[in-house]
């Protein structure tokens, strides 16, 4: 099953030194839900189409763009909690899973991180770590940068959506420690694919 997203703005919003100055991290989240307009503008902001060219939001060496998203949707307004992939091609969702436990969303990071299981929705980014080695060892001397490379591209991904999030008024924290195994189980990642990062998003809790 697919879905069409909003347009995305990509006008008027926060001025980009207001959102740089403002950002910080928010582990703190209400039970409200998301409205799908949001998360359209993050996944834009993440790796939404920019031009003619298919060029991305985020850079990406070689223009491989190997990273792909999944998210996992715990409260969005017009979307059914379940995974959802995310096919920037035509700016849409394909549900590929269902509703996923309280308790397994927990038990994704290694530690007590509860944001993980409050959290509206949780991105998780994922890339092609193997076919982006392969292509630049392939180019001398550039060697094994293929993995620093897609981690470089995970970390301007997270700060694109750290930023569009800033600037939407909504939390967003970026979540490293987690258990691989778990991540590619639920999320429901491919062979091919090795998680990178997540992201915790939701609307703020004010103190």
């Amino acid at each position: 099953m697919v879905f069409d997203l909003p347009t995305p703005e990509q006008q008027g919003s926060k001025s980009l030194v207001g959102s740089i100055a403002a950002r910080r991290s928010v582990r703190e989240y209400t039970n409200a839900p998301l409205p799908i307009g949001v998360l359209s503008q993050l996944l834009w902001s993440a790796q939404g189409v920019t031009g003619p060219d298919t060029k991305r939001a985020t850079p990406s060496a070689g223009g491989l763009y190997p990273l792909h998203l999944k998210i996992l949707v715990q409260r969005v307004s017009e979307l059914e909690p379940g995974i959802y992939e995310y096919q920037a091609d035509n700016h849409s969702l394909k549900l590929i899973g269902n509703r996923v436990p309280e308790g397994a969303v927990q038990a994704l990071g290694i530690g007590d991180q509860p944001w993980l299981k409050e959290a509206a929705l949780v991105i998780g980014v994922a890339a092609k770590l193997g076919e982006a080695v392969r292509h630049f060892e392939a180019q001398p001397p550039q060697g094994e940068r293929g993995a620093r490379y897609v981690y470089m591209e995970t970390g301007a991904l997270a700060q694109n959506v750290h930023l569009q999030s800033t600037a939407l008024g909504v939390g967003c924290v970026l979540v490293a420690g987690f258990d691989d195994p778990g991540v590619k189980e639920v999320l429901r990642l491919p062979s091919d694919l090795e998680p990178t990062a997540l992201l915790c998003i939701g609307q703020r809790r004010v103190p």
